[in-house]
């Protein structure tokens, strides 16, 4: 990569010299300025409080705090946020009527169309449904099922018949500045959550206003509020403990206000050259409704514009003290406020950084476009919280949720050899870990399952059991293991070849995976080629190269169960399925929501 294109992926004004100055005595100074658990948790070294005042000296003898324990809410069936629960694990751990003795007989139960238009510069036309049983309606208790479109409409079905129970549209007043593109289409893109203590699912608006609207019948609930700046894309929402999370980056949001803490962000950081808008900086964003009435917006932003967005579908996972994320391609230089390349550890509300992680390959993966693209999974092992993370750099590493990368925040309790990107890109084609990672516990046994774009590395471990050729992607499964305190993961099995495979989800002993069927070059025909103009690359990344299939395998084993064959048949773009009452529900591009079930 020449220096204007590693300027330009940092987000500087192009024709401006980006100075790498990485000694180690800046990764020291980084390490402390990054986390406030590295002084906490260290005695000062010998000689360093003499001549200090002694109750400063005391302060810092302190020893550290006690791990905080990381209690699991009770499972649930039903699906109310994306990956199922906060700490993303894409487990439903209550379903109990699809077991992998029955799910070979799985059939598509419904079909409903959505009034949601097909545009080629949208390509995700719909985010991932979620759903809630036992709703108090006027018609009764109901399972129902809920979907934002990305015209800025959420629908809200029968999750057992399919039927459209009522919609609510809310359309942008504002227009953008900036021309469409597919990249920054300016809609919807966040998975809705669901409050099922008070009655309501909140959603993200392409306005960037947060809502809460009542289950039953779409009535307001939630007193509206700008969470994110128009057209920002915004990834999927987390409910905890009353605050809701969302994620947001690519510098995709129009910033007009001068008086909101967006336009002070982005007008503080780098910007890129040229005319236009003041795009927006890459951010978590907190929302407390513990009073419906009066939502209270934070912020807490990881740059000051476009470099360490935070990429991963499912947004912000709860952890042990608050919420970790990962961010993507930008500088590491957290005195400047650069939060790039690394897995973050946020405080409740999003008030603080309390930790964070950063491989010490980080400017390689900046060079290559290999950072940021999946959100961490949280999970307990061994006596430990632990958070496994990958990327487009296709390494699995296993980070200890109390100390993300030890003393110097780049050091992981394990971390894998290459699972596949030899070719080192991030796009064109797209490869690497996309979406999330799933984790399953079954008798004392933890798996990771990895969503991975592309042929495996050479370097890649050999699993024992595999499903056949995999040159354009598959799922990877793993075994955590506990050799004497000594965290490591051990490959298991493979999926069938798949296409753009989204994040898989687990019930009872059944994984389900989706071949998306989605294209995967995003800005030339061929690899090499000349880059296309955003009208003709938009409608090269809206054609896919096979429709959609579901397939069904033994959590465990690897083998195979079940698989849609081709009654999907159209595609979908960074969504996930849903597994939860005996059914199994997906979204298409084409504005479809599919249930398959069990023949009664």
């Amino acid at each position: 990569m020449g220096a204007a294109a590693l300027a330009d992926a940092a987000g500087l004004e192009t024709g401006t010299l980006m100075k790498f100055s990485y000694s180690f005595a800046a990764v020291t100074l980084a390490s402390l300025l990054c986390a406030g658990a590295s002084m906490a948790q260290q005695q000062p070294p010998a000689g360093m409080t003499e001549g200090m005042d002694p109750a400063i000296a005391r302060r810092m003898a302190i020893p550290p705090a006690a791990p905080v324990v990381f209690d699991i809410p009770p499972a649930t069936n039903e699906w109310l946020t994306w990956g199922y629960d906060q700490e993303r694990t894409g487990w439903n751990r209550a379903e109990t009527m699809l077991t992998p003795k029955n799910v070979s007989h799985l059939k598509q139960a419904w079909s409903t169309q959505l009034s949601v238009p097909v545009d080629k510069y949208v390509l995700s036309t719909m985010t991932a449904p979620v759903v809630v049983s036992g709703v108090s309606t006027t018609s009764g208790p109901r399972d129902m099922l809920f979907i934002l479109g990305a015209n800025n409409a959420l629908f809200a079905l029968d999750a057992s018949t399919g039927q459209i129970l009522w919609q609510k549209s809310y359309p942008n007043p504002a227009s953008p500045l900036k021309p469409k593109e597919w990249l920054c289409p300016g809609t919807p893109n966040d998975t809705p959550t669901i409050d099922k203590a008070r009655g309501v699912v909140f959603f993200i608006t392409g306005d960037g206003v947060l809502r809460g609207l009542n289950l039953a019948d779409g009535a307001e609930r939630l007193a509206p509020v700008p969470m994110t700046a128009p057209f920002a894309r915004a990834w999927s929402l987390n409910l905890i403990d009353n605050v809701l999370y969302s994620t947001s980056g690519r510098a995709c949001g129009e910033v007009s206000d001068k008086t909101s803490l967006e336009y002070v962000a982005a007008i503080s950081g780098l910007r890129r050259a040229g005319n236009g808008p003041l795009l927006d900086a890459s951010a978590v964003n907190a929302a407390d409704v513990s009073d419906l009435a009066h939502p209270q917006v934070v912020h807490f932003f990881v740059s000051g514009a476009r470099p360490a967005a935070p990429w991963g579908r499912g947004g912000a996972a709860r952890a042990p003290g608050g919420i970790v994320l990962e961010t993507s391609d930008g500088r590491v230089d957290p005195a400047a406020g650069d939060f790039s390349e690394s897995i973050l550890k946020l405080s409740p509300k999003a008030a603080r950084l309390m930790d964070s992680y950063t491989p010490t390959n980080w400017l390689d993966n900046l060079q290559h476009d290999m950072s940021g693209s999946a959100t961490p999974v949280v999970f307990n092992f061994a006596g430990k919280t632990l958070v496994a993370a990958s990327q487009k750099e296709a390494v699995l590493r296993i980070l200890d949720a109390s100390s993300l990368g030890g003393a110097n925040h780049m050091t992981p309790l394990w971390q894998s050899s290459k699972l596949g990107n030899d070719e080192k890109t991030g796009t064109d084609p797209s490869r690497g870990v996309w979406g999330s990672i799933t984790t399953y516990e079954n008798n004392g046994h933890r798996y990771l399952y990895l969503p991975l774009y592309g042929h495996p590395s050479k370097d890649a471990p050999t699993f024992p059991i595999t499903n056949g050729p995999r040159e354009d992607g598959s799922v990877m499964a793993f075994e955590v293991k506990n050799d004497g305190g000594k965290i490591s993961a051990a490959p298991l099995w493979t999926s069938t070849n798949m296409i753009m495979p989204d994040p898989p989800v687990v019930a009872n002993g059944v994984l389900y995976a989706l071949s998306t069927g989605g294209q995967a070059m995003q800005n030339m025909a061929h690899p090499g080629e000349k880059r296309l103009t955003y009208d003709v690359s938009s409608v090269l990344r809206s054609t896919p190269v096979s429709n959609m299939v579901l397939y069904a395998y033994d959590a465990q084993s690897g083998k195979q169960l079940w698989s849609s064959g081709k009654t999907l048949t159209d595609w979908v773009h960074f969504s996930e399925p849903v597994v939860a009452m005996g059914k199994l529900f997906v979204a298409t591009h084409d504005g479809h929501v599919a249930a398959f079930g069990l023949k009664k």
